[in-house]
């Protein structure tokens, strides 16, 4: 059986595609989203920021857990492929 895009989905918990913001630690009026990404040449999932911006993060988005990046850097599949 192969495995599809829903699949994969379900594996990473739902993650792929989640946006996220994070506080500026230098600048407490400016913001920054962090968009989880599947990239499948390395079969891992990819952070992407934007820039710091100033204002407030939209309401309905969710605010980066503190030790989210450090677990997904560091326990990810070093396979080829993901089926």
């Amino acid at each position: 059986m192969e495995r599809t895009a829903q699949d994969l989905q379900q594996w990473s918990n739902g993650m792929i595609g989640r946006v996220y913001y994070e506080k500026n630690s230098r600048n407490e009026k400016e913001y920054r989203t962090i968009r989880l990404h599947f990239n499948p040449f390395c079969n891992k999932l990819i952070p992407q920021y934007s820039n710091f911006v100033e204002g407030i993060p939209p309401s309905d988005m969710p605010q980066l857990p503190p030790n989210l990046l450090g677990s997904l850097m560091r326990f990810q599949a070093n396979t080829p492929e993901f089926y």
